[in-house]
């Protein structure tokens, strides 16, 4: 009896002791909880902590911006949308309520979704560009004539240019005569007014006036459209957007105020240019003959003695006692 219960205990501790083959688990699946976990226990990589660290300055940055540029409300959704980790949305809106309250703005990176818009924005100021390069048109009679009328005053900043297949062509280079675009431009208003060119550029230099002897003469004239029509064409006329093409990006100017009340001033005076050079070419075009000579008369007169009235002069920054003041078109 002693050994057959012994034999019996001994039987069920073995078999307790025995692990009964069991089910494999599967392992969890991926959710947002094992996701956080991951990211909180792996350290991010570096592009990630500099494109984190530039982010929140740029957004920094434009908050500032807002509160100094834009009205109380736009400054404050801008501040909200930031707090809520939305740049872009920031970026779009003070990109527009900016460039409605003071002057365009152009970004390459405006209305696209990467987030560059922030950092181009927090970098300086980039505007539009009204300026054309008038090379593409593909020869000057394609011109209107408010240009051509002006270019047939104004000495250009080109010179004598000729065509190097008529060089070619020109065996007694004493005899040769260089050829302008200003006499080409001549041509051309000489057609339109059905006039000789002789006659009705009489007594104006080959070259053209220098626009500091024009300046005197048809400031604050009917004729002072002309002063700006050609240095335009050029982008010589000393206006940031009217010498900027408009498939050009230049540098960014800095962010301050006497920079932004400068530019708000010279697009204010870029719109009056355009509107008057537009109006005097349809007013030109009326009576192209009498005109155009009217125009050489004024241009050959004395002095007018009377201030541009189409100059702006920028709000002056008491607090840094700067004032950047209104320089003329360049020559």
């Amino acid at each position: 009896m002693n050994t057959s219960s012994r034999s019996v205990g001994r039987a069920r501790r073995l078999q307790r002791i025995i692990v009964l083959p069991h089910a494999v688990e599967p392992p969890p699946a991926a959710n947002c909880s094992l996701r956080l976990l991951r990211r909180a226990t792996i350290p991010p990589r570096a592009t990630e902590v500099f494109g984190w660290i530039r982010a929140h300055g740029c957004a920094g940055t434009l908050a500032s911006l807002g509160r100094a540029y834009l009205a109380p409300t736009d400054a404050a959704a801008i501040e909200s949308l930031l707090r809520a980790g939305r740049h872009e949305p920031a970026a779009q809106r003070f990109f527009k309520r900016f460039s409605d309250r003071c002057f365009p703005l152009e970004y390459p990176w405006a209305g696209d979704a990467s987030g560059r818009l922030l950092v181009e924005l927090t970098r300086g100021i980039q505007h539009e560009g009204y300026g054309e390069n008038w090379e593409e048109y593909g020869d000057l009679w394609s011109l209107k004539p408010v240009f051509l009328l002006s270019w047939s005053l104004m000495e250009d900043p080109y010179g004598a240019l000729r065509d190097e297949f008529v060089q070619d062509d020109i065996v007694d280079q004493e005899q040769a005569s260089p050829d302008r675009l200003c006499d080409e431009a001549r041509e051309a208003i000489a057609q339109l007014a059905e006039l000789p060119v002789e006659e009705l550029f009489s007594g104006v230099p080959p070259d053209g006036f220098p626009v500091d002897q024009l300046r005197p003469r048809l400031s604050g004239t009917r004729w002072e459209p002309l002063l700006w029509a050609a240095p335009w064409l050029w982008c010589v006329t000393g206006n940031s957007f009217l010498d900027q093409r408009s498939d050009d990006f230049a540098e960014p100017d800095p962010w301050s105020l006497p920079t932004v009340l400068r530019l708000a001033a010279e697009f204010r005076e870029a719109l009056r240019v355009m509107r008057v050079i537009d109006a005097f070419n349809t007013w030109l075009c009326q009576n192209p003959a009498e005109r155009a000579r009217s125009a050489v008369e004024a241009a050959l007169g004395p002095p007018s003695d009377r201030i541009s009235s189409l100059l702006d002069l920028p709000i002056v920054d008491v607090c840094a006692r700067c004032s950047q003041s209104r320089v003329a078109p360049a020559q």
